[in-house]
Parts: structure tokens; C-alpha cells; sequence
């Protein structure tokens, strides 16, 4: 993808080390979105509850875009197993469920 000045910061894949960490890249992302640089596209709840305990949920994703160039961005955690990570690229398709 081209380079993008609103988002070029955020475009490397990493892992989430722990809740702390997880919080403070929120904390960022909030920024991000007050000040126009994302779009939040889908989230499975809002932002702000990641701060609450116990987080809402064993899983957790908020689906981002940048407004200038579109990029898509994914953060998620599944609380339960305590992994979560940073991904840019498409942003995830909903499971189908199959016809029985």
C-alpha cells in the first residue's frame, strides 16, 4: 500500500504483550479516532469499556480505516487465552454460518 501521512504510524503488525500494553494502544486509538485520523468500523463494544474490569467479553475487536487512504485495521484480543495483536490490512469478513 502507498504511504499514507494520517496513518503510516500505525501500519506495522505487532502482538499485545498484556493488558497494560493493550490499554495504553486504546488509549492511543481514542486519540486517533477524536482527532480524525480513523473511522471505527465495527467493535464488538466500545472503546472506553476496555478500561473497565473484567473487560467485556472473551473476545474483544475493534475494526478500524483511515480516513485519507482507507487502510484497514484490526485490533482484537481473546481475553480468555490472553492473546491479542495489532493487524493491518483487509478488514475481517463476518463468518457465514452453512445451511443445514
Amino acid at each position: 500500500m502507498d504511504s499514507c501521512p494520517k496513518c503510516d504510524g500505525f501500519s506495522k503488525r505487532f502482538n499485545i504483550g498484556g493488558l497494560r500494553e493493550y490499554r495504553e494502544i486504546v488509549r492511543q486509538l481514542i486519540e486517533a479516532v477524536t482527532q480524525g485520523t480513523f473511522f471505527l468500523v465495527h467493535a464488538s463494544c466500545p472503546l472506553q469499556d476496555v478500561f473497565n474490569a473484567p473487560i467485556p467479553g472473551d473476545i474483544v475487536s475493534h475494526d478500524f480505516q483511515c480516513l485519507m487512504c482507507g487502510r484497514a485495521f484490526h485490533l482484537g484480543a481473546d481475553t480468555y487465552h490472553g492473546n491479542a495483536s495489532w493487524t493491518v490490512g483487509d478488514l475481517p469478513k463476518p463468518i457465514e454460518e452453512k445451511p443445514n
